[in-house]
């Protein structure tokens, strides 16, 4: 069963590191796709989606989240 696999004694640093890379990549995707015309500077967007990724995981939902509900420039 799955929640045999991710148990406590299942965890380790390649597990954690995979978890963290694979949200890194999804954010990172989904933050610049969101960003796009709205964003003066999309490469510092997705700067700041690479720290925030790797340091504050759960703050980069919130940073995704941000650029999706932001209105465009000029509308």
């Amino acid at each position: 069963m799955i929640w045999d696999l991710l148990g406590p004694q299942e965890w380790n640093a390649t597990l954690v590191g995979e978890i963290v890379f694979i949200n890194l990549l999804l954010m990172l995707f989904f933050t610049v796709k969101f960003a796009k015309g709205k964003a003066d500077n999309l490469p510092l967007v997705g700067f700041y989606t690479v720290l925030i990724s790797l340091f504050l995981m759960p703050a980069s939902w919130f940073y995704c989240y941000y650029w999706a509900k932001k209105t465009p420039v000029g509308g």
